[in-house]
């Protein structure tokens, strides 16, 4: 490689980095403010995201978007989300069950429908979590804030770590750029990076807290794998191209919904439904 095609490519990188950033930046703006004001500004900016992470995984799987599996899903995760804006969360959590049944009965006469059934209820269980983490009103702002830090302070420590420490590769065939030591890197940046933040909303992290954000920074990771999985399977190198230098909503959440589905189940485990975030951070 010549001198100007190798200034080239590290300008070339750069520039993705920079794009990465700034977009990543307003991203996080944007969903502070959100979840800053709560109520029905941040279950619509969640419920779109929801929408949108199942319209990316429609296209994904290659089914008509408007198409019986795809407005099967559309109607159940708009219907689910409806139901747990309102507090009627038996009727949230059946909606999706109910969509992604009817297409593995009624419509299983190819994949595409089958894999659509899966997109319900990976889209719906992300809205669900979303609304009932916030609803709680003691902690649900603290708990959505400590997830963002840990699940996007696991995302960078690991690209960074990664990037300048280098190593053996994680699970090179899913994603060939990721490295142990990039993992590493995340799991301990990011659970210290979301124990600050626990700190500075002044929450007293105990050890079982700690513990427990680490094991959902190393499922941020496995969702983050997963899609990378995913999306090998059906030969697309992103979700989709809504957000500059990051692909699509899917590829930005993929590691957040994990850890808020994980959160949500946590915090039901220690609490009732209306306090879930209280028995996820204070057990």
């Amino acid at each position: 490689m010549s001198d100007t095609e190798e200034k080239a490519q590290v300008k070339s990188l750069w520039s993705d980095l920079a794009l990465r950033i700034v977009s990543g930046v307003v991203l996080a703006v944007a969903a502070f403010a959100v979840t800053w004001w709560g109520g029905l500004v941040y279950a619509l900016f969640f419920g779109a995201v929801t929408v949108l992470i199942y319209r990316e995984w429609v296209a994904m799987v290659g089914e008509a978007p408007t198409g019986t599996p795809a407005m099967t899903g559309y109607i159940s995760v708009l219907g689910s989300l409806f139901c747990f804006y309102f507090g009627d969360w038996q009727a949230g959590l059946a909606i999706p069950v109910f969509g992604a049944g009817y297409l593995l009965i009624a419509r299983c006469s190819y994949a595409a429908a089958r894999w659509c059934a899966g997109g319900i209820l990976y889209a719906g269980l992300f809205g669900a979590a979303m609304l009932l983490l916030r609803q709680d009103a003691t902690h649900g702002f603290s708990a959505i804030l400590i997830l963002f830090a840990l699940v996007w302070g696991t995302d960078v420590s690991a690209y960074f770590v990664g990037k300048f420490v280098g190593g053996p590769k994680l699970w090179r065939r899913v994603s060939p750029k990721k490295t142990w030591s990039g993992s590493l890197g995340g799991l301990v940046l990011g659970t210290g990076f979301s124990v600050t933040v626990a700190i500075i909303l002044g929450l007293q992290p105990s050890v079982t807290m700690v513990a427990m954000l680490g094991g959902l920074s190393v499922l941020s990771q496995v969702g983050d794998l997963a899609e990378s999985q995913m999306k090998r399977m059906f030969g697309v190198k992103d979700s989709g191209s809504l957000i500059p230098g990051h692909g699509g909503v899917m590829d930005r959440v993929d590691g957040l919904l994990f850890a808020v589905v994980a959160a949500a189940v946590i915090g039901f485990a220690f609490a009732d439904i209306h306090s879930v975030a209280t028995g996820f951070l204070i057990q």
